[in-house]
């Protein structure tokens, strides 16, 4: 957009007094003070503009405001009137307030019996919020204590395995295994005071065949050695015969059902026959 000098002295009087376009520079005062002129007319045009603005501000934080706290009134008109939270849905402050003066009222006419049937209502309706409150908080402790002790059962397992004569192999994997073999066949409880597992069955302790308790360590000690991993002293016995023990002994770990998954080998089966 283009203006003329005459148009641009007509939009500087309206903005602001005392300004005239002159046409060259040499008309120009010397000492014109440019920030001085561009103040005043930004005060001009605050002021024009402020109204408009303070009125879409207002409308904007009383919508904020009432949104925010209206929330908290009808929490606050459900817990002292006990009036159901589906009738306070949609309601406006003035619409709140006046149920609650309804509700007020209404007490004055209440016989003592109908009090009574309130009140317990209002009794009964708390006593559910805290079973709901106390079951989550049951729930969030039972999935901690689990992390817990499957923390310490693995931690458990991987000092027991680190202390074992082992081939080689991964400790860390090996550790795993043993604590997944250990809690699939026994229930698991992790000491604090002797820091060991205490294994039991039918929620009775697990014994050996001498009837003495089965630890941890021997059970560990006995899945290590029918998973091959422990070493042993071969040296009596001639190579061909400690090759051939250990094929047997890998074969026989192949077809164990506890160590195999089910159905493994007839799907291997089947895919060697098609």
């Amino acid at each position: 957009m283009k203006l003329s000098i005459d148009q641009s002295n007509k939009l500087l009087s309206q903005l602001t007094a005392g300004v005239t376009v002159v046409a060259d520079k040499q008309q120009a005062d010397k000492n014109a003070d440019v920030e001085a002129v561009f103040d005043n007319i930004s005060q001009v045009v605050g002021k024009a503009i402020r109204p408009a603005l303070e009125e879409e501000l207002k409308a904007s934080s009383d919508a904020a405001f009432t949104a925010r706290y209206l929330g908290t009134l009808r929490s606050a008109a459900h817990r002292v009137f006990n009036i159901p939270r589906r009738e306070l849905e949609e309601l406006s402050v003035e619409q709140l307030l006046a149920k609650c003066k309804g509700a007020l009222e209404s007490r004055y006419t209440q016989t003592d019996a109908e009090r009574q049937i309130g009140l317990e209502a209002t009794v009964q309706e708390y006593e559910q919020q805290l079973e709901q409150l106390k079951a989550q908080h049951e729930e969030e402790l039972k999935a901690e204590q689990a992390k817990y002790m499957q923390r310490d059962i693995t931690a458990r397992c991987l000092g027991i395995v680190e202390k074992l004569p082992r081939k080689g192999g991964d400790l860390q994997e090996q550790a795993e295994m043993l604590s997944y073999k250990i809690q699939r066949a026994y229930e698991v409880r992790y000491n604090e005071n002797t820091r060991r597992l205490e294994l039991y069955r039918d929620a009775k302790p697990a014994i050996k065949e001498d009837n003495q308790p089965l630890t941890d360590e021997d059970f560990a000690r006995e899945w290590a050695e029918r998973a091959g991993i422990l070493v042993k002293d071969n040296r009596h016995i001639s190579p061909a015969d400690v090759q051939a023990g250990q094929q047997k002994g890998y074969m026989t770990m192949l077809t164990d059902a506890d160590e195999q998954t089910p159905g493994a080998m007839n799907a291997i089966e089947a895919w060697a026959e098609g």
